[in-house]
């Protein structure tokens, strides 16, 4: 494996190559072989030089990954709580979550598309399933 761009060359040794090759005094070629990227990695650079006006050598993450906003996590919660008054509704027959059904009402309702392991972690930890009886399990609230 390579070492990273930032570890090679400040920021500015950076700018300085995008610049030059922008302006037309260096060719494609020669930008390659003095940053020692490749042609997707040389453009995705420039890219965001031009948009953001700088390079991005940090390490850091341009848009954090896995992450649901508080918002939706409060609709997710929101779903479930409703779907537990079905649960605790003695007259009702319905005595587990139906994450589908909670995740389709998320798509219809919010217009908000999340994966069923997510619903599923959201009501794990915020309800205890214990198992009582054989087909009868209770529930909990934290």
């Amino acid at each position: 494996m390579g070492v990273h761009l930032r570890k090679r060359f400040t920021e500015g040794e950076v700018v300085e190559t995008l610049e030059r090759y922008l302006s037309g005094e260096i060719g494609i070629k020669e930008s390659l072989l003095l940053l020692k990227l490749k042609r997707s990695q040389f453009f995705k650079i420039l890219g965001i030089y031009r948009t953001e006006g700088k390079a991005i050598l940090s390490g850091e993450k341009i848009k954090p990954s896995r992450k649901l906003s508080e918002e939706t996590e409060q609709k997710i919660l929101k779903e479930l709580a409703e779907e537990k008054q079905l649960i605790d509704d003695k007259d009702n027959p319905i005595r587990f979550y139906n994450y589908s059904y909670v995740k389709s009402r998320l798509e219809e309702k919010y217009a908000v598309k999340v994966s069923l392991p997510s619903i599923i972690g959201r009501a794990k930890k915020t309800v205890i399933i214990k198992k009582g009886r054989p087909g009868n399990p209770t529930i909990e609230k934290c």
